[in-house]
Protein backbone atom coordinates (compact mmCIF):
# COMPACT_ATOMS: atom_id res chain seq x y z
CA UNK A 1 0.00 0.00 0.00
CA UNK A 2 1.29 3.42 -0.99
CA UNK A 3 -0.15 6.95 -1.00
CA UNK A 4 0.63 10.12 -2.95
CA UNK A 5 -1.49 12.88 -1.40
CA UNK A 6 -1.67 16.66 -1.74
CA UNK A 7 -2.62 19.23 0.90
CA UNK A 8 -3.03 22.97 1.21
CA UNK A 9 -0.12 24.40 3.23
CA UNK A 10 -0.76 26.33 6.44
CA UNK A 11 1.16 28.14 9.17
CA UNK A 12 1.59 26.25 12.45
CA UNK A 13 2.70 27.14 15.95
CA UNK A 14 6.23 26.13 16.98
CA UNK A 15 6.17 22.51 18.12
CA UNK A 16 2.73 21.79 16.64
CA UNK A 17 4.04 19.64 13.79
CA UNK A 18 6.33 17.68 16.12
CA UNK A 19 3.49 16.91 18.53
CA UNK A 20 1.10 15.94 15.73
CA UNK A 21 3.61 13.54 14.16
CA UNK A 22 4.55 11.96 17.50
CA UNK A 23 0.85 11.35 18.25
CA UNK A 24 0.38 9.78 14.81
CA UNK A 25 3.43 7.52 15.24
CA UNK A 26 2.29 6.44 18.72
CA UNK A 27 -1.15 5.54 17.37
CA UNK A 28 0.33 3.40 14.58
CA UNK A 29 3.53 1.92 16.07
CA UNK A 30 3.00 2.30 19.81
CA UNK A 31 4.60 4.62 22.40
CA UNK A 32 8.13 3.21 22.21
CA UNK A 33 9.00 4.24 18.66
CA UNK A 34 12.18 5.93 17.47
CA UNK A 35 11.73 8.91 15.12
CA UNK A 36 14.35 10.25 12.73
CA UNK A 37 14.12 13.11 10.24
CA UNK A 38 16.27 13.28 7.13
CA UNK A 39 16.92 16.71 5.59
CA UNK A 40 18.54 17.34 2.19
CA UNK A 41 21.86 19.12 2.43
CA UNK A 42 23.15 21.32 -0.39
CA UNK A 43 26.69 20.36 -1.31
CA UNK A 44 27.35 23.20 -3.74
CA UNK A 45 28.51 20.64 -6.32
CA UNK A 46 26.44 19.98 -9.42
CA UNK A 47 24.93 16.51 -9.48
CA UNK A 48 26.04 15.71 -5.91
CA UNK A 49 23.36 15.35 -3.24
CA UNK A 50 23.62 14.65 0.46
CA UNK A 51 21.39 14.56 3.53
CA UNK A 52 21.66 14.78 7.29
CA UNK A 53 19.69 12.87 9.91
CA UNK A 54 18.35 14.49 13.10
CA UNK A 55 15.91 13.51 15.83
CA UNK A 56 12.26 14.41 16.37
CA UNK A 57 13.25 17.56 18.29
CA UNK A 58 14.30 19.19 15.01
CA UNK A 59 10.61 19.17 13.97
CA UNK A 60 9.84 21.71 16.70
CA UNK A 61 10.98 24.48 14.36
CA UNK A 62 8.62 23.42 11.52
CA UNK A 63 6.02 26.17 11.16
CA UNK A 64 5.46 27.08 7.49
CA UNK A 65 4.15 24.06 5.58
CA UNK A 66 4.56 26.09 2.42
CA UNK A 67 8.34 25.63 2.71
CA UNK A 68 9.29 22.12 3.78
CA UNK A 69 11.42 19.33 2.37
CA UNK A 70 12.26 16.32 4.54
CA UNK A 71 11.63 12.62 5.11
CA UNK A 72 9.98 11.28 8.27
CA UNK A 73 10.91 7.82 9.49
CA UNK A 74 9.93 5.84 12.59
CA UNK A 75 10.26 2.26 13.82
CA UNK A 76 9.87 0.39 17.14
CA UNK A 77 12.96 0.48 19.35
CA UNK A 78 12.42 -3.18 20.17
CA UNK A 79 13.90 -4.92 17.11
CA UNK A 80 12.45 -8.26 18.18
CA UNK A 81 8.96 -7.07 17.22
CA UNK A 82 7.57 -7.81 13.74
CA UNK A 83 8.90 -5.45 11.08
CA UNK A 84 6.81 -2.27 11.21
CA UNK A 85 7.89 1.17 10.10
CA UNK A 86 6.81 4.63 8.97
CA UNK A 87 8.37 6.18 5.87
CA UNK A 88 6.91 9.50 4.67
CA UNK A 89 8.34 12.13 2.33
CA UNK A 90 7.05 15.72 2.60
CA UNK A 91 7.80 18.44 0.07
CA UNK A 92 6.15 21.71 -0.93
CA UNK A 93 5.80 22.02 -4.68
CA UNK A 94 6.27 25.29 -6.56
CA UNK A 95 2.50 25.55 -6.96
CA UNK A 96 2.27 25.95 -3.16
CA UNK A 97 0.86 22.48 -2.74
CA UNK A 98 2.15 20.22 0.00
CA UNK A 99 3.00 16.82 -1.50
CA UNK A 100 3.24 13.82 0.85
CA UNK A 101 4.27 10.32 -0.19
CA UNK A 102 3.85 7.35 2.16
CA UNK A 103 5.32 3.90 1.57
CA UNK A 104 3.66 0.93 3.26
CA UNK A 105 0.43 0.39 5.18
CA UNK A 106 1.67 1.83 8.50
CA UNK A 107 3.09 4.85 6.68
CA UNK A 108 -0.23 5.59 4.98
CA UNK A 109 -2.07 5.27 8.30
CA UNK A 110 0.43 7.58 9.97
CA UNK A 111 0.18 10.18 7.18
CA UNK A 112 -3.62 10.19 7.40
CA UNK A 113 -3.48 10.65 11.18
CA UNK A 114 -0.86 13.40 10.83
CA UNK A 115 -3.06 15.30 8.36
CA UNK A 116 -6.05 14.86 10.70
CA UNK A 117 -4.07 16.04 13.75
CA UNK A 118 -2.93 19.16 11.86
CA UNK A 119 -6.33 19.82 10.31
CA UNK A 120 -4.89 19.78 6.79
CA UNK A 121 -7.23 20.25 3.86
CA UNK A 122 -6.63 18.06 0.83
CA UNK A 123 -5.78 19.80 -2.43
CA UNK A 124 -6.03 18.79 -6.07
CA UNK A 125 -3.06 17.12 -7.66
CA UNK A 126 -1.23 19.05 -10.41
CA UNK A 127 -3.25 18.93 -13.62
CA UNK A 128 -1.00 16.61 -15.56
CA UNK A 129 2.47 15.16 -15.77
CA UNK A 130 3.70 18.09 -17.86
CA UNK A 131 2.73 20.61 -15.17
CA UNK A 132 4.36 18.47 -12.49
CA UNK A 133 7.50 18.06 -14.58
CA UNK A 134 7.64 21.83 -15.14
CA UNK A 135 7.22 22.46 -11.41
CA UNK A 136 9.96 19.96 -10.63
CA UNK A 137 12.23 21.67 -13.15
CA UNK A 138 11.47 25.05 -11.58
CA UNK A 139 12.12 23.57 -8.15
CA UNK A 140 15.47 22.18 -9.25
CA UNK A 141 16.49 25.51 -10.83
CA UNK A 142 15.41 27.33 -7.67
CA UNK A 143 17.39 24.89 -5.53
CA UNK A 144 20.48 25.42 -7.70
CA UNK A 145 20.08 29.19 -7.44
CA UNK A 146 19.72 28.90 -3.67
CA UNK A 147 22.77 26.64 -3.52
CA UNK A 148 24.80 29.17 -5.49
CA UNK A 149 23.65 31.92 -3.15
CA UNK A 150 24.44 29.79 -0.08
CA UNK A 151 27.91 29.07 -1.43
CA UNK A 152 28.40 32.77 -2.06
CA UNK A 153 27.52 33.72 1.53
CA UNK A 154 27.56 30.88 4.04
CA UNK A 155 27.45 31.82 7.71
CA UNK A 156 30.36 30.62 9.85
CA UNK A 157 30.54 30.25 13.62
CA UNK A 158 32.98 29.19 16.32
CA UNK A 159 31.77 26.69 18.96
CA UNK A 160 33.29 27.06 22.41
CA UNK A 161 32.85 24.12 24.80
CA UNK A 162 34.69 21.96 27.32
CA UNK A 163 35.86 19.33 24.84
CA UNK A 164 37.74 17.26 27.45
CA UNK A 165 34.34 16.29 28.95
CA UNK A 166 32.79 13.36 27.02
CA UNK A 167 29.16 14.30 27.76
CA UNK A 168 29.60 17.92 26.70
CA UNK A 169 31.52 16.84 23.58
CA UNK A 170 28.64 14.51 22.64
CA UNK A 171 26.16 17.39 23.02
CA UNK A 172 28.42 19.58 20.87
CA UNK A 173 28.45 16.88 18.17
CA UNK A 174 24.63 17.00 18.01
CA UNK A 175 24.84 20.77 17.72
CA UNK A 176 27.30 20.47 14.84
CA UNK A 177 24.87 18.19 12.97
CA UNK A 178 22.07 20.75 13.35
CA UNK A 179 24.30 23.55 12.09
CA UNK A 180 25.33 21.45 9.09
CA UNK A 181 21.65 20.75 8.33
CA UNK A 182 20.92 24.48 8.08
CA UNK A 183 24.10 25.14 6.08
CA UNK A 184 26.14 26.83 8.83
CA UNK A 185 29.88 26.20 8.77
CA UNK A 186 31.52 25.75 12.17
CA UNK A 187 34.97 25.61 13.74
CA UNK A 188 36.19 24.54 17.19
CA UNK A 189 39.45 24.52 19.09
CA UNK A 190 39.47 20.75 19.68
CA UNK A 191 41.63 19.80 16.69
CA UNK A 192 45.30 19.22 17.50
CA UNK A 193 47.80 21.76 16.22
CA UNK A 194 51.50 21.90 17.21
CA UNK A 195 51.35 25.35 18.82
CA UNK A 196 50.03 27.03 21.97
CA UNK A 197 46.30 26.50 22.54
CA UNK A 198 45.68 30.24 22.97
CA UNK A 199 47.36 30.92 19.62
CA UNK A 200 45.32 28.21 17.90
CA UNK A 201 42.00 29.47 19.31
CA UNK A 202 42.88 33.10 18.56
CA UNK A 203 43.65 32.25 14.95
CA UNK A 204 40.28 30.51 14.55
CA UNK A 205 38.47 33.43 16.15
CA UNK A 206 40.24 35.89 13.89
CA UNK A 207 39.06 33.96 10.82
CA UNK A 208 36.02 35.03 8.80
CA UNK A 209 33.35 34.36 11.45
CA UNK A 210 29.82 35.70 11.88
CA UNK A 211 29.00 34.53 15.41
CA UNK A 212 30.15 32.45 18.38
CA UNK A 213 28.22 29.70 20.20
CA UNK A 214 29.35 29.04 23.77
CA UNK A 215 28.19 25.84 25.51
CA UNK A 216 28.35 25.94 29.31
CA UNK A 217 27.43 22.60 30.85
CA UNK A 218 27.31 21.33 34.42
CA UNK A 219 30.79 19.92 33.79
CA UNK A 220 32.02 23.50 33.57
CA UNK A 221 33.08 25.88 30.85
CA UNK A 222 36.07 25.94 28.55
CA UNK A 223 39.06 27.53 30.31
CA UNK A 224 39.41 29.79 27.27
CA UNK A 225 35.79 30.98 27.18
CA UNK A 226 36.50 34.39 28.73
CA UNK A 227 39.17 35.19 26.14
CA UNK A 228 36.99 33.79 23.35
CA UNK A 229 33.93 35.86 24.28
CA UNK A 230 35.99 38.99 24.91
CA UNK A 231 37.65 38.64 21.51
CA UNK A 232 34.30 38.01 19.82
CA UNK A 233 32.77 41.01 21.57
CA UNK A 234 35.68 43.23 20.50
CA UNK A 235 35.18 42.17 16.89
CA UNK A 236 31.42 42.83 17.01
CA UNK A 237 30.47 39.17 16.58
CA UNK A 238 27.13 37.90 17.85
CA UNK A 239 27.40 35.63 20.91
CA UNK A 240 24.93 32.78 21.50
CA UNK A 241 25.17 31.25 24.98
CA UNK A 242 23.73 27.75 25.60
CA UNK A 243 23.48 27.15 29.37
CA UNK A 244 22.67 23.73 30.85
CA UNK A 245 20.28 23.67 33.79
CA UNK A 246 22.31 23.64 37.00
CA UNK A 247 25.43 25.09 35.37
CA UNK A 248 26.94 28.30 36.67
CA UNK A 249 28.33 31.08 34.51
CA UNK A 250 29.64 34.38 35.80
CA UNK A 251 28.78 36.71 32.94
CA UNK A 252 31.00 39.54 34.14
CA UNK A 253 31.07 42.17 31.41
CA UNK A 254 28.40 40.13 29.59
CA UNK A 255 25.86 40.70 32.39
CA UNK A 256 22.98 41.52 30.03
CA UNK A 257 23.76 38.73 27.57
CA UNK A 258 20.71 36.56 26.83
CA UNK A 259 21.14 32.79 26.98
CA UNK A 260 19.28 29.67 25.83
CA UNK A 261 18.73 27.09 28.59
CA UNK A 262 18.63 23.33 28.08
CA UNK A 263 18.07 20.28 30.26
CA UNK A 264 18.86 16.66 29.41
CA UNK A 265 19.63 17.28 25.73
CA UNK A 266 21.02 20.22 23.82
CA UNK A 267 18.34 19.50 21.18
CA UNK A 268 16.02 21.62 23.36
CA UNK A 269 17.90 24.72 22.20
CA UNK A 270 17.38 24.07 18.48
CA UNK A 271 14.18 26.11 18.04
CA UNK A 272 15.56 29.19 19.82
CA UNK A 273 18.94 28.72 18.14
CA UNK A 274 17.31 28.72 14.69
CA UNK A 275 15.51 31.93 15.63
CA UNK A 276 18.88 33.44 16.54
CA UNK A 277 20.44 32.29 13.27
CA UNK A 278 17.55 33.81 11.30
CA UNK A 279 18.08 37.08 13.20
CA UNK A 280 21.79 37.07 12.32
CA UNK A 281 21.01 36.37 8.65
CA UNK A 282 18.49 39.23 8.58
CA UNK A 283 20.99 41.62 10.18
CA UNK A 284 23.73 40.68 7.71
CA UNK A 285 21.30 41.04 4.81
CA UNK A 286 20.19 44.47 6.08
CA UNK A 287 23.79 45.61 6.40
CA UNK A 288 24.43 44.47 2.82
CA UNK A 289 21.46 46.49 1.57
CA UNK A 290 22.70 49.53 3.49
CA UNK A 291 26.09 49.26 1.80
CA UNK A 292 24.38 49.04 -1.62
CA UNK A 293 22.38 52.17 -0.87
Amino acid sequence: MHAHLFYKPKILQAGEFKEAFELAVTAVLGPDAQITVRYPRHTGRAGVSDSIELGAESLRAVADLGRIDFSLKASPRDKSLPARYVDIECETLRSSVLCARAYGEQSVQCLERLALNLGLEQAEAPKDGLVLAFENLESRVSALEKTAKDVERTLRCFISFKFDDATTAAQADRLKRLLAAVHIEWATGEQFEPRRIEDKVKAKLRADLDFVIAIVSKAGESKWIRDELADANARGLWIVLLLEDGATFDKGIFGTLEYIPYGLAIDQTFCALLEGINFIKAEISARGEDHKA
